[in-house]
């Protein structure tokens, strides 16, 4: 059968699954934690010293993304440490990005004229 594509049938539970996680990646500031998680773990106050939010702010994000077991967190002593835990998210980013280079490279081409 040449030429003929088979279409993928999702169950509609799949569907919400996959939209789901995608809407929980699709927040800038849980975009950028996931980042900077990816060079290593780090507390709330060191993610807010490099982003411009507020610890509040990251501690509720880091707690969606730990619920949805994207992050890792853990204890010492008075500090918790978070990290990342399912690379698979950071990988369905990267994606993302690579899907959308183009665009980026016509639009910097675009600028580079009209400067």
């Amino acid at each position: 059968m040449l030429g003929v594509v088979v279409a993928r049938c999702w169950s509609e539970s799949v569907v919400e699954l996959v939209t789901g996680r995608l809407a929980l990646l699709s927040d800038p500031t849980r975009v950028q934690l996931l980042a900077l998680l990816e060079e290593g773990e780090s507390t709330v106050q060191a993610l807010a010293d490099r982003l411009p939010s507020t610890p509040q702010n990251i501690s509720r994000h880091l707690c969606i993304l730990y619920r949805a077991g994207i992050v890792a967190r853990r204890r010492e002593g008075a500090s918790v440490y978070y990290s990342v835990a399912d690379y698979s998210a950071c990988r369905l980013l990267d994606q993302a990005l690579a899907s959308i280079s183009g665009q980026i490279d016509e639009l910097s081409d675009l600028v580079k004229l009209t400067a």
